[in-house]
């Protein structure tokens, strides 16, 4: 596997391609200093995977990225930063970049990042790929009905379960130990709370909240 080394500094460079060069399966191509150099080495070297660092003179290392992926779209890029926030991570990822590695990781985890981006995956370090998980939750807004079906108790919501699936009064009330009463009370409040008239209005509305009839 052919690799290009892109960061400013020479030393961390020098120190990244003896670990690079000691395995057998990967080479070390050529190395750049700045954004453009990148750009005009991709071209020419053709590596099939590119360790890119962020900050760098003349040109930013997720600019490099994005120009290099929309002239050389079978190159993939590992971004290997000291940032971790998610705004970096999440720019990294729409330049192009399948892999986000920390430079504080072990040389490790950059071969899982290496082998994992050759097969097209992605692979983001656990450090950074936990915000942005975070951040990925706060903007997605829960649906109406998931909001509705989560005011319901533990118990009501066991009693939808079992109604979805199919089972009968006596059986829920055998598989939950209650009573038959205490069954109909629970079933009562689980189809007002949820505004549903049937069976078939229940099982439509499992297919709202993304749960299946098993």
């Amino acid at each position: 596997m052919k690799i290009l080394l892109v960061d400013d500094h020479a030393l961390f460079r020098q120190g990244l391609r003896a670990l690079l060069e000691f395995e057998q399966w990967l080479q070390v191509a050529g190395e750049a200093g700045n954004g453009l150099d990148a750009v005009q080495l991709a071209a020419e070297l053709a590596p099939d995977i590119i360790i890119m660092d962020i900050a760098m003179p003349d040109l930013g290392g997720l600019e490099a990225t994005s120009q290099i992926r929309q002239k050389n779209p079978q190159i993939q890029v590992i971004i290997l930063s000291r940032y971790t926030d998610s705004a970096h991570v999440t720019q990294a990822l729409k330049s192009g970049a399948l892999g986000y590695v920390l430079k504080e990781s072990v040389f490790d985890e950059l071969k899982l990042a290496l082998d994992a981006v050759a097969k097209g995956n992605t692979y983001l370090s656990p450090a950074v790929l936990k915000p942005i998980v975070a951040d990925y939750l706060k903007e997605v807004p829960e649906s109406e009905a998931l909001s509705v079906f989560n005011r319901l108790t533990s118990r009501e919501k066991e009693i939808f379960h079992l109604l979805l699936s199919g089972r009968s009064r006596r059986e829920i009330s055998e598989t939950l130990k209650i009573s038959p009463k205490t069954t109909d009370r629970h079933k009562a409040s689980v189809m007002k709370k949820l505004n549903l008239a049937d069976r078939e209005e229940l099982l439509q509305f499992a297919q709202q909240v993304g749960l299946e009839k098993t």
